[in-house]
């Protein structure tokens, strides 16, 4: 069989299953051993497929996913997300622009607790939802400000995209992790502009000054679940700066900070009596889940690059990337908008996994910084989560309050591409943003 005729059943093959539903990672493993069979011998599978996935799944980096997922799934059920949508909104005073404002920094510090964009937005749009259609804003800019606040999950550390992106590039964990800091606050800051900007209020919003705070919250008062919730949030702060400021400040490795975390979580929240030992058992399933699935992605993604391997398609296309590899800016630019095109269609982590494999020999025959590539990669990935068609954080935001998901995806849309401009743009006329930090620190 001509190699023509090879790539064409493998691409009809991932494009049926893709588009008829079926699981992504289902996908790249039948793709990829479909594609191996057909290029060479089955005999093939035996011999360097299986250690392929023997040595995929024993990949020390990814071993640290689920501590982080374990920290966060405790952190959930220990009603520390609620808690701290109390306290900022209590200290924003309950007015319009800085209850929007305080939601995204909930966000961010939710993506540093969660790592999941959608789970992040789903439990804004409940939360802070209805209180932000209170102070004036429209329903939907309200579910699009909560759409808008959980996807930081991906450009706030620890990022699920960046830690695959490590495993697969071989670039540090915990570099990564700080390179996303001057991105993620530069978002944040672009955000803010754009809640001004963008603001979408009704008719009958009711005077700023008239604005009281709910009948819940004056109910807690400063005593009682008042105060629980304040000491509960500062515990969440702490145990934020323990963990990530042992990482930048170079104490602890990116797998000893995740340990540490959920531990942490767990006998923090035991003494606090939000958890018991039953919720201690649920998110260890939780997490052994999610990870289950994430190391199913990472394996169908390694069997279906070992087919790419074999098709010779990488060093095609870095033939065809030859005029662009002088000129590393243009490289850049064309990969980022390729990158955004994915993310809007598929899952994040499975963008990271099918991208990154074809581009890397690219990126390296150009010499463009892994790191810095990476950080970026990851937040235009990142954006995906707000625009459509599949928009997850957009999708869970709007299911969360059974509202249309196309109305929510207009005002995210505006966000997404002030971000995409503005933070990317930035990134690469001072690269000093995503590199300096990582450059004072050890690995």
């Amino acid at each position: 069989m001509s190699d023509i005729a090879t790539l064409t059943i493998v691409l009809a093959w991932f494009s049926f299953f893709l588009l008829i539903g079926q699981h992504v990672s289902t996908v790249l493993i039948g793709t990829g051993v479909i594609g191996v069979m057909l290029w060479t011998k089955p005999a093939v599978l035996n011999g360097l497929v299986g250690q392929d996935i023997f040595f995929t799944a024993s990949n020390y980096s990814l071993s640290i996913i689920p501590l982080y997922l374990l920290m966060a799934q405790l952190l959930m059920r220990g009603g520390l997300v609620l808690d701290l949508f109390r306290v900022g909104h209590r200290l924003a005073g309950y007015r319009r622009y800085p209850l929007g404002l305080a939601t995204l920094l909930i966000g961010g510090l939710l993506g540093a607790v969660s790592g999941s964009g959608a789970a992040s937005a789903a439990s804004l749009a409940t939360l802070a939802g209805p209180e932000l259609e209170r102070v004036g804003y429209s329903r939907r800019y309200a579910l699009g400000i909560a759409t808008v606040s959980g996807s930081l999950s991906a450009v706030i550390p620890p990022s699920l995209i960046v830690i695959i992106y490590g495993s697969i590039t071989s670039v540090p964990i915990g570099k990564l992790f700080i390179g996303l800091l001057g991105p993620g606050l530069l978002c944040i800051a672009v955000y803010a502009v754009c809640l001004a900007i963008f603001a979408e209020t009704t008719a009958d919003a009711a005077p700023q000054d008239d604005l009281s705070p709910p009948r819940a919250a004056t109910e807690t008062g400063p005593d009682g679940a008042g105060r629980n919730a304040v000491w509960a949030s500062v515990f969440l702060v702490a145990l934020l700066v323990v963990v990530f400021g042992g990482i930048y400040g170079g104490i602890i490795t990116v797998g000893e900070a995740g340990a540490i975390g959920a531990f942490t979580a767990m006998a923090g929240l035991m003494a606090m009596r939000r958890i018991g030992v039953s919720d201690v058992a649920a998110s260890l399933a939780d997490s052994a889940k999610i990870a289950a699935m994430l190391m199913l992605l990472v394996i169908g993604a390694q069997i279906f690059a070992r087919f790419l391997a074999f098709s010779r398609l990488p060093r095609e296309l870095l033939e065809l990337a030859t005029p662009y590899i002088d000129q590393p800016a243009l490289l850049v630019a064309i990969l980022m908008l390729v990158l955004f095109i994915a993310g809007m269609i598929l899952e994040s982590a499975a963008v990271i996994l099918l991208m990154i494999p074809i581009v890397l020999p690219i990126l390296e025959a150009a010499e463009v910084d892994l790191l810095w590539f990476g950080v970026l990669a990851g937040f235009m990935i990142s954006l995906g989560l707000l625009t459509p068609p599949v928009g997850l954080a957009a999708y869970a935001a709007a299911a969360a309050q059974r509202y249309p998901v196309s109305e929510v995806f207009k005002p995210a849309s505006k966000f997404a591409l002030a971000a995409a401009l503005i933070v990317v743009g930035a990134a690469v006329l001072f690269p000093e943003i995503v590199t300096f930090l990582p450059s004072h620190v050890g690995n």
